[in-house]
């Protein structure tokens, strides 16, 4: 067996054999590595002693940021103790959300505090295809979530911040502080301090908005071209150590240090570090003198970053970085070389397009899949958003170097708010555009998997220029639409009632072979958070348009499948009645017979004069219902022997005829 072993792998026919095996392990060790990183596997995880708390000590693990109604930060758990039970060490992050008080405010990185018993669960998504925030915070370590009121924790006045983030935190503040003493404000300080400090907590959600519809939102995150521009321009400011062997390796030493401080105060996110890593592989590569070739660097910077944190492979912003990367490394210049023009000004357009479409056709897997959208105009923006991003991030930085000193740095603060003003025009102008952004493009896992096969045989034909891959290619894209197609002929013949599950509101959607109309509130319309984040999903699935016909609670309507008289409404032979005790008539001689009867927000519990007037197959409690109020209609439902469901807890979907 020996032999045969050893002639396998000397052959090199049987090359492949090596990977495999070398694959399958890395895979296997890759699993058992994100097994125990699994915060429930820790020995002393809160969760096991959960039942004896009442206290917890706790340190704010993460930078306070000030949200709308709260200051929200992530809390690492320590100690546990009660009023008669000793302290225990524990471990285990959960969300916090604070009241906005002045002692919020104050809370700084590393302080330590004391909080009540007990640590929140992170609820599952209520809705279907809602985006599941649990598995998000899970996949960061969190389990938990607190909101905590100005009496519900005490501040011990000790700190117990890492040194090192601790001083990245306030060299970021002092940073801040100095791009607003420059005349930055407002929009142009919230794009400012996101692109030359991956913070983007000030960043309007407009703004926001506006850079993803014109498919720019990799702008405002801290990447390669912000490490490539440090590197640069330290490289030039220490060009003076290029005499001796020992100065030049000095500089490649500060230069290394000066990289991580950057991406150290930049946040560390995955497109940070994969930049950083890379860079510091084509520094090392010079202190050793060994040119590296870049494919490796990125597969080595990812497979550290992957053996750090094995969740990484399931962020959106590492998938999205990687791939993007990758896309540029392979297919810009075979996509560059399409057409040969001689205009300089037009090849360079040509240049930064085929960057474009090379990371675009890159990332189209994952924004479909995660996103559900394509941003049309792309190529438009980066056309002249690359070129006025590298003068906002160069005229940044050297306004940074020059914060301290007096009018100086006024006249660069305005050089920098004027280039921000005209790109948060020029973005808000994409977005205007007709058709400037495709929602509701909805593919499923198996199609996710097709694409992404398809995508690495594409590169493996460029790389290793190997056409008879691209049978794998077309046979990929054939089995994607294939899967497509049907998915959609079986979406598009279903029918069914979803009653939502929405804290504030009532959405009751009826579709009808892929049309629908939603039934709600009138508050519900202009809510567009609650639509995108708990709605949308599901239509994106059952492939429906996201503009709904509306029906509102208090209107009648009549259409070709759904009519609606005051408080009844049917539709593919079901009849649903929604509760209004202000306007029920208990003079009927009959029960009248419903399949569901709706009882919607702080209407008081009345199950008898339900029973009384309805012949109800299914009591349904709305989300909209408080819960101390929906606990007693269910209470007084299992009294009357009346089947119920807390929409509450879950939506509910009612296939029809």
């Amino acid at each position: 067996m020996a032999s045969v072993a050893a002639f396998v792998l000397k052959s090199y026919r049987n090359n492949w054999v090596f990977g495999a095996v070398m694959g399958c392990y890395l895979v296997l060790a890759g699993y058992a590595l994100t097994q125990v990183h699994e915060a429930k596997m820790q020995k002393n995880y809160f969760r096991n002693f959960e039942a004896d708390a009442q206290y917890y000590v706790a340190r704010v693990y993460d930078y306070p940021a000030e949200r709308p109604n709260s200051i929200r930060t992530v809390l690492q758990l320590e100690y546990q103790f009660g009023d008669s039970l000793p302290s225990r060490a524990v471990s285990g992050l959960a969300m916090a959300y604070f009241q906005k008080t002045d002692s919020a405010f104050a809370l700084r990185y590393g302080d330590l505090i004391a909080v009540e018993a007990p640590i929140g669960e992170v609820l599952p998504p209520k809705n279907p295809d809602e985006f599941d925030y649990r598995a998000y915070l899970v996949r960061k370590g969190i389990t938990g979530q607190i909101y905590l009121k100005d009496e519900d924790w005490i501040d011990l006045q000790t700190n117990n911040a890492n040194p090192l983030y601790a001083f990245s935190y306030r060299f970021r503040d002092i940073l801040l502080a100095s791009l607003q003493r420059s005349g930055l404000s407002n929009n142009e300080f919230g794009v400012a301090a996101a692109i030359l400090l991956g913070y983007d907590d000030s960043l309007a959600d407009e703004v926001r908005k506006n850079y993803v519809a014109a498919g720019s939102m990799h702008i405002l995150c801290v990447s390669g071209m912000h490490v490539g521009i440090i590197y640069l321009l330290a490289s030039f400011l220490l060009g003076f150590l290029n005499r001796k062997k020992w100065q030049k390796t000095l500089k490649q030493v500060l230069l290394l240090a000066l990289i991580w401080f950057y991406a150290l105060i930049a946040g560390l996110s995955p497109s940070i570090l994969r930049a950083s890593l890379m860079v510091s592989f084509v520094v090392i590569g010079e202190m050793i003198h060994r040119k590296g070739f870049i494919i490796n660097s990125i597969a080595a910077s990812a497979f550290i970053l992957l053996c750090i944190n094995p969740n990484n492979l399931f962020e959106i912003g590492f998938l999205l970085s990687y791939s993007a990367v990758i896309g540029i490394v392979v297919l810009q210049r075979p996509i560059y070389s399409w057409f040969v023009i001689k205009n300089k000004l037009f090849d360079k357009a040509w240049q930064i397009t085929a960057v474009a479409l090379a990371a675009q056709v890159a990332t189209i897997p994952f924004t479909l899949f995660y996103f559900h959208q394509f941003t049309t105009y792309f190529w438009l923006s980066n056309l002249f958003m690359t070129p006025i991003s590298f003068l906002v991030v160069m005229g940044g930085m050297l306004l940074l170097l020059v914060s301290w000193i007096p009018y100086v740095n006024v006249l660069f603060g305005y050089f920098v708010w004027g280039v921000i003003f005209v790109m948060n025009w020029l973005v808000s102008w994409v977005d205007s555009l007709p058709l400037s952004i495709i929602k509701g493009l909805y593919i499923s896992e198996f199609e996710f998997a097709m694409l992404l096969v398809a995508f690495v045989l594409l590169l493996m034909t460029v790389a290793a220029r190997r056409r008879k891959l691209l049978i794998g290619v077309l046979s990929a894209l054939l089995l994607f639409m294939v899967s497509l197609t049907v998915r959609v002929y079986s979406v598009d013949n279903q029918n069914g009632i979803t009653f939502f599950s929405l804290r504030k509101h009532t959405a009751v959607d009826f579709v009808k072979s892929g049309n629908h109309i939603l039934l709600s509130d009138s508050t519900l319309v202009a809510d567009e958070a609650v639509v995108d984040y708990s709605l949308s999903g599901a239509w994106t699935r059952k492939n429906l348009t996201l503009h709904p016909e509306m029906v509102f609670l208090d209107d009648d309507f009549e259409g070709p499948y759904l009519r609606k008289r005051q408080n009844l409404v049917s539709f593919g032979g079901k009849l649903l009645a929604l509760w209004d005790e202000s306007r029920f008539n208990d003079s009927l001689s009959y029960r009248l017979p419903v399949d569901y009867l709706l009882v919607m927000e702080k209407q008081n519990p009345d199950v008898q004069s339900v029973v009384n007037g309805y012949d109800a197959k299914m009591l349904l409690i709305d989300g909209s219902v408080p819960h101390y109020l929906a606990e007693k209609w269910k209470q007084q439902a299992d009294v009357m022997g009346l089947s119920y469901c807390d929409l509450g807890e879950s939506a509910l979907e009612v296939p029809t005829e």
